[in-house]
């Protein structure tokens, strides 16, 4: 019963997520911020010397962990076909914010990792500690168990057969001393993918409102 009842919350968090797509389109909007204009962007993995230079921050509702389970979390991955939406950068959060409503889901630091710290999707915002603005690299302030940081890395899954394919799944770096191989939130990863990058929020473009 519970399952059904996590995975249902997990299809239910997943669908407040906007549509993805990589160029500006215009589409009406019915409520109070009709007549708005709002920034639209993707934050992106730079710089353009990695394997993932270019890709899209998004969501995969995969449960890989029991921290996923317990806390019905969506993993924070990176794909060719991101989400493409406004943020919302208030109280040190970053918050995927629909044209017309509250923010629907914020990205969050598993911070019980000591080194390679899981990123996840949550309804909730738990991490307050974001540094954050359009035309900005996304940066983790220090805590009283981290220092600040703006390195991420990007692991891929292992795959079974040449044809099947696993998006990259994001950590924070905040301890680069511990070895790849030795690190726990990354068991059951191929390490030997594992990348650096940064996290780039790109200078918004701008969706506006049609009549039908």
């Amino acid at each position: 019963m519970y399952a059904l009842s996590f995975f249902a919350t997990l299809l239910s968090v997943a669908s407040a997520l906007p549509g993805t797509g990589t160029g500006v389109s215009a589409k009406r909007i019915i409520g109070p911020c009709t007549d708005t204009i709002h920034p639209h962007g993707h934050i992106i993995a730079s710089p353009n010397t990695t394997a993932v230079a270019g890709l899209q921050l998004t969501y995969d509702a995969i449960v890989l962990t029991l921290f996923d389970l317990l806390f019905l979390a969506g993993r924070a991955t990176l794909t060719d076909s991101g989400i493409y939406s406004q943020w919302d950068f208030s109280n040190g959060g970053v918050g995927v914010k629909p044209d017309c409503g509250p923010t629907s889901i914020w990205l969050n630091i598993d911070t019980v990792a000591p080194a390679y710290k899981p990123l996840f999707w949550n309804s909730t915002q738990i991490t307050k500690t974001w540094s954050g603005a359009y035309g900005q690299n996304l940066v983790a302030l220090g805590t009283s168990t981290y220092t600040k940081s703006g390195t991420f890395l990007a692991c891929k899954l292992p795959v079974s057969s040449a044809t099947q394919t696993s998006p990259w799944y994001l950590f924070l770096v905040t301890n680069s001393l511990t070895t790849l191989d030795s690190a726990d939130s990354l068991k059951g990863f191929d390490t030997k993918s594992c990348v650096k990058t940064n996290l780039f929020i790109e200078t918004p473009t701008y969706l506006t409102e049609i009549s039908p």
